[in-house]
């Protein structure tokens, strides 16, 4: 007797684009907290709207499970946490990044939830001292090389829910053109699918929703288009004559001078009831 469907070894195949990552980040700690510190210094509290939308979906299912704790990897600064601790009783926050903590704290203070804690600590090292009713993570998976044992600290740190997401979607056509241009284009492989695939080989057959989503990226001149559009692109690879030429048939110059365009992508939404196993 055979069950199950045979698939990629999804956890092999994410561990390897994680260790192949020419990113410093990805392996050094240090690394990535000067890179928060120094992010945060210049970050303003700002929720995306995607994230608002998506804690929206979410809401009826938070309900029927009766959420009211929730611990939450990964932060960032704080789109889906200060909505988390309206929604629910108390807020915990795992980051490796103090300066991303205290940043929480004090958004949080300043926008009337006081039910927010943090503990600054590696999630491949923390040991939560009790179940919380929620576990979640969204964009913050970047540096779990090991995805099925950080899917497996999660099941078992939640007692009623756990929730991953990503935001994911196809380049948009002007960044194909850059690429056949000799731009040698850097664009992100991961996506939501991942955490399929890992959750269906460990066993747990997921519920996954893919919300669609537009952006509008917007540019004050065509120098800040183009080095902003050309930042996955190696350097020296595309002229500015020729990246301007691909971008303003993809882009629409306003009355005051700036560039406009629409992006559409997904938000991958996928959540499973903790199993109780005891994962080793």
């Amino acid at each position: 007797m055979k069950e199950g469907v045979p698939i990629p070894d999804f956890a092999r195949q994410w561990t390897e684009h994680v260790e192949a990552s020419t990113s410093l980040r990805m392996r050094d700690d240090e690394a990535e907290r000067a890179f928060w510190r120094e992010f945060i210094q210049r970050k303003v509290y700002a929720p995306e709207p995607s994230a608002i939308q998506v804690l929206e979906y979410l809401r009826p299912l938070l309900h029927t499970h009766g959420v009211e704790s929730v611990l939450e990897l990964g932060p960032g600064w704080g789109s889906y946490t200060i909505t988390l601790a309206e929604l629910c009783r108390e807020v915990a926050c795992v980051d490796i990044s103090r300066d991303v903590l205290d940043f929480i704290l004090r958004i949080g203070a300043e926008h009337g939830p006081h039910n927010i804690t943090a503990f600054h600590a590696k999630w491949e090292e923390f040991v939560p001292e009790r179940q919380y009713d929620l576990v979640f993570g969204y964009n913050c998976f970047y540096r779990q090389a090991d995805l099925e044992r950080c899917f497996q600290r999660m099941d078992q740190a939640a007692e009623k829910l756990c929730v991953v997401g990503m935001n994911t979607g196809l380049a948009p056509a002007w960044i194909h053109e850059l690429d056949e241009a000799g731009g040698q284009v850097n664009w992100e492989w991961k996506d939501y699918i991942y955490f399929v695939g890992v959750l269906y080989q460990m066993g747990i057959d997921p519920n996954v929703m893919v919300l669609p989503f537009e952006k509008e990226l917007s540019y004050p001149d065509i120098e800040t288009l183009i080095r902003g559009e050309c930042a996955r692109c190696a350097p020296g690879t595309v002229d500015a004559e020729t990246a301007a030429n691909i971008l303003c048939r993809h882009f629409v110059q306003t009355q005051d001078g700036g560039w406009r365009a629409t992006v559409r992508y997904h938000s991958g939404v996928v959540w499973w009831t903790p199993t109780g196993r005891q994962w080793g």
